[in-house]
Formats: C-alpha cells, sequence, structure tokens
C-alpha cells in the first residue's frame, strides 16, 4: 500500500513538464510572498524571477532564494524582481511545503554574475519527472 501511495504522490507531482512563460506575460506574485531585496538602488542589479506554468507541481509553491536567503515563494506563472548588490550572486529553487510538496527534492541552485545597472532574467521549471531548476532564459 504505500508503494502505492508513493507512486500515486511522485504521479501527481511530476505529470507532465512544465511550460515556458516570458517575463512580460507572467503576473507578479502578491507582495506577501516576496520577502526580500526588494530596495532598489543606483548600486544595484535587477534579476527577474519567472515560474513556468503548467499542473507539475502546480499544487505546491516554489521558494526562491538568492545566497541562500529565502526572497520568494512563486506560484506558477508568476514572476518576482530582485535588487542585488553586483558581483557573484546565488540564485535557488525548491518546491516549498510538506507531504507531496516535499517530493520536488533538493533545493538547485546556479552560480550568476551581475555588473549594477545589469538585467538578468532566470526561469524556474520541474521537467516530467517533478524536478525542480533554475536557468536563465532570454526571454524578456
Amino acid at each position: 500500500m504505500k508503494k502505492v501511495i508513493t507512486l500515486l504522490a511522485i504521479l501527481f507531482i511530476s505529470g507532465c513538464a512544465t511550460t515556458q512563460v516570458s517575463p512580460q506575460n507572467a503576473k507578479f506574485a502578491p507582495q506577501d510572498r516576496v520577502t526580500g531585496l526588494q530596495q532598489k538602488n543606483n548600486d544595484s542589479a535587477k534579476v527577474t524571477i519567472v515560474r513556468d506554468s503548467g499542473n507539475t507541481g502546480g499544487a505546491c509553491y516554489a521558494t526562491v532564494f538568492i545566497d541562500g536567503k529565502s526572497v520568494a515563494r512563486l506560484d506558477t506563472g508568476e514572476k518576482a524582481e530582485f535588487y542585488v548588490p553586483p558581483g557573484e550572486r546565488i540564485v535557488g529553487a525548491a518546491l516549498d511545503g510538506k507531504g507531496l510538496c516535499s517530493f520536488g527534492g533538493m533545493r538547485e541552485e546556479r552560480d550568476i554574475s551581475v555588473k549594477v545597472g545589469e538585467s538578468k532574467f532566470y526561469r524556474i521549471f520541474t521537467d516530467a519527472y517533478g524536478n525542480m531548476d533554475i536557468k536563465p532564459t532570454t526571454l524578456n
């Protein structure tokens, strides 16, 4: 019985891979789920992170991390903009929550480098196996 429940949980989370959403078409996440790096200043760079749309992992929020700190929780088709200090940063994403949402695996992270005044775009996606990842995107 445990194997059947585990299999159903994996199928529920995985389903099909997600579909990329351009930052232009994504909706902003509500402010109560965007908790860090919102102060724009002349010495910052802008990092926009968009979560793909689709059913895969759609019942769970994706937690966004910058330099190891949770800065937002995104639903499918949502985006958030962050103002970060220039230099080397680490962006990451992981499924958020307990129960079925905990089957998404560990946090995935990427090194990025940003300059003052620069804007970079990243997407959070979930593959057909339920694995979440974050990668750069040229869509804007």
